[in-house]
């Protein structure tokens, strides 16, 4: 089952994430702040990106934001900076904004397996079953050893009744990672009322 998670709330947060797409949108839209200054500057774009990770890794969101932001400023399309603010919206709730990053990262390279992973699994969780195949689809096409990416398409071709495809799809992904199992395939001990499982 795939679960999506709510962050804590944080509406300064919020504002700077809306803010940030609207720029986002302007800088792609535009290639350049003026019409003859080019800001694109890849080393500066690429020291920007590792202090946004260094600053994601160490839970400094609103730190990496601003990174990330940064990396844009020097490379408007930096798939890598548009793809850690799409997780940062979706660790807390945005999923609407994180949707719309991973739709613009997917613009700039439409192979790039984790963000059409990322965008299944939120189009997954607002029922959006169709898209999501389709995009599961994609990853597995453009990874092949994607395990997690086999298992939920296989899950998801089978509550469309697709069975055939979506027991295939299964068990690749066993055949990858011998850890997952077939949900259809494994006993659940049920909860007591007080939470503990039966014996």
């Amino acid at each position: 089952m795939i679960r999506a998670t709510r962050g804590p709330t944080r509406p300064t947060f919020y504002r700077l994430s809306a803010a940030l797409v609207t720029i986002v949108f302007a800088l792609a839209s535009c290639g350049t702040t003026s019409g003859t200054t080019d800001t694109s500057n890849p080393t500066k774009a690429l020291t920007e990106l590792n202090a946004g990770l260094k600053a994601h890794a160490a839970g400094n969101l609103s730190v990496a934001v601003a990174d990330y932001q940064g990396a844009l400023k020097y490379d408007h399309k930096n798939k890598y900076a548009l793809y850690n603010l799409g997780i940062i919206d979706a660790a807390n709730g945005n999923y609407g904004l994180a949707k719309d990053k991973y739709r613009v990262v997917l613009a700039l390279d439409p192979k790039y397996a984790p963000a059409l992973f990322n965008l299944a699994i939120l189009l997954t969780a607002s029922g959006n079953s169709k898209e999501a195949i389709t995009l599961y689809e994609r990853v597995v096409a453009a990874d092949s050893k994607a395990a997690a990416a086999w298992l939920n398409l296989g899950l998801l071709q089978r509550a469309a009744g697709q069975r055939v495809a979506g027991d295939r799809s299964i068990k690749k992904a066993i055949s990858l990672n011998p850890k997952l199992k077939d949900p259809a395939k494994t006993t659940v001990t049920p909860a007591t009322p007080s939470g503990t499982a039966t014996q």
